[in-house]
């Protein structure tokens, strides 16, 4: 049988496996999910009394099952503000997919799916929106190396793929009255264009009715949501007090997000005596150019100004972080080999070096609340069972509540497009910022730009207002 049809075959039958269902409904999945989330943080480079001191909320709030992760989130999160929190847990070949509102379990579903199939749907989905068209002539390019495209399933077309994906990562109960979704991902998930999805009963994607956040762990949900209230309120972040208690909780605010101090990186000179050729980006000008519109200070740092030692010094003294450049993504060597390109003789910011941020912002506590990543593969890296291990994270890690990510390489005129329209509806008050601008924006660049490949690639990784 083919094997495209296979795959899909296979998600068919074990979506509604009963018998899967009771095998592995014993196992105590936040404790191997523990397991696998400080592997990935071992990967980031985290010392291990760091990783346990962050894994102590499961034991501090006694999260050992479903029913108390939607207990957590009932004191967390509002339950009638249309929020949906999708959970993908991995492990020997099962992909657990658990939907919860706040507080409440809505479904479980066990799907027997191995990870070279989870790694093929993306590989389909990237064929099929276009993705490895060599002809995108911004992208960068290894001197000397031919990469060969992954080979795409038989049968597979853009149709196909999209519904096989939807039925995977979507669960049946999902519908209009979900205005934001929070997606845990395992494995490759978080790099899979869940915008493209098709949920719904009629033909509309997701991204035409609901945002999402593509939150790297359980860890960051709570942790930041829980950072994230603390600044709004009084609260002194004790996970004891009811929810009912809490009514400042009991909503979703809706705030713009005004850029007080930004950090503008663009079109570096790139450098060349490396391995890479990267050609110009003269769509990154025209991003910058927006975007200093809108700040009330900025420093920009383009061309040979925009040297390592430069970014890392004023990074720490801004509010908002833009990069206009070329990125690569590197799933073996994520922390050495995944970067950002500068200019000078050290001209890669590399997730190690976003990491070693940590350590000093640990004491001066100040970095970029929100990072822009209008770079290739930003969101890209090595995925491990709790994720994927790359630039993204990073700076999270550092201190940052969320990055603009891009999955994909993308046209120079349509990237420049999108992200002004994203800074343009930052400026308005929305609930789930920065999700919902870049919603908008998204929707923005769909009507001008054809092709999803132009208009699909960008989330937000990490957690919303």
């Amino acid at each position: 049988m083919k094997k495209f049809l296979l795959s899909c075959l296979l998600i068919c039958l074990y979506l509604f496996s009963d018998a899967q269902q009771l095998k592995d409904s014993s196992i105590n999945i936040y404790k191997i999910y523990s397991d696998q989330v400080s592997e990935l943080l071992k990967v980031r480079g985290l010392p291990g009394k760091e990783i346990k001191e962050m894994l102590s909320i499961f034991e501090k709030n006694r999260i050992v099952s479903d029913e108390d992760f939607a207990k957590m989130l009932s004191k967390l999160y509002p339950q009638d503000k249309g929020i949906g929190i999708l959970f993908y847990f991995f492990n020997n070949d099962s992909l657990h997919r658990i939907f919860f509102e706040p507080g409440i379990i809505k479904e479980k579903r066990i799907i027997s799916i191995t990870k070279s199939s989870l790694f093929q749907l993306g590989y389909d989905i990237n064929h099929v929106v276009g993705l490895y068209d060599k002809s995108i002539k911004s992208m960068p390019s290894q001197r000397g190396v031919i990469i060969e495209s992954p080979e795409k399933s038989n049968g597979a077309d853009y149709s196909s793929v999209i519904k096989s994906a939807t039925d995977l990562l979507i669960p049946e109960l999902f519908t209009t009255k979900y205005k934001h979704l929070y997606i845990i991902p395992a494995m490759n998930i978080g790099t899979l264009p869940f915008s493209l999805l098709k949920p719904y009963k009629d033909d509309s994607l997701l991204i035409d009715k609901c945002s999402y956040t593509i939150v790297p762990s359980i860890l960051d949900l709570l942790g930041l949501r829980i950072k994230t209230l603390k600044q709004l309120t009084q609260w002194t972040g004790d996970m004891s007090t009811e929810f009912k208690r809490n009514p400042s909780f009991q909503y979703i605010p809706k705030v713009s997000f005004t850029i007080e101090n930004a950090l503008l990186v663009s079109n570096p000179s790139y450098p060349k005596n490396t391995d890479f050729d990267f050609p110009d980006l003269p769509g990154a000008e025209k991003e910058i150019n927006v975007a200093k519109d809108y700040a009330k200070t900025y420093k920009l740092l383009n061309g040979e100004k925009a040297i390592k030692d430069s970014v890392i010094y004023y990074l720490k003294k801004s509010d908002l972080a833009y990069f206009a450049t070329h990125g690569i993504a590197d799933s073996i060597q994520p922390m050495e080999k995944s970067f950002l390109v500068l200019s000078g003789n050290d001209p890669f910011l590399t997730a190690k070096n976003i990491m070693e941020l940590r350590n000093k912002n640990a004491l001066e506590n100040n970095f970029p609340e929100m990072v822009i990543l209008s770079a290739c593969q930003t969101g890209l890296g090595r995925s491990m069972e709790s994720g994927v291990a790359g630039l993204a994270r990073s700076f999270l890690l550092a201190g940052s509540n969320y990055v603009i990510m891009s999955l994909w390489n993308v046209d120079d005129d349509a990237t420049a497009y999108l992200m002004n329209r994203f800074i343009f509806h930052l400026q308005g008050k929305h609930s789930f910022t920065p999700s919902e601008p870049l919603r908008l924006a998204t929707l923005d660049a769909r009507k001008k730009f054809s092709l999803p490949a132009q208009w699909a690639s960008f989330a937000v990784f990490g957690i919303d207002f």
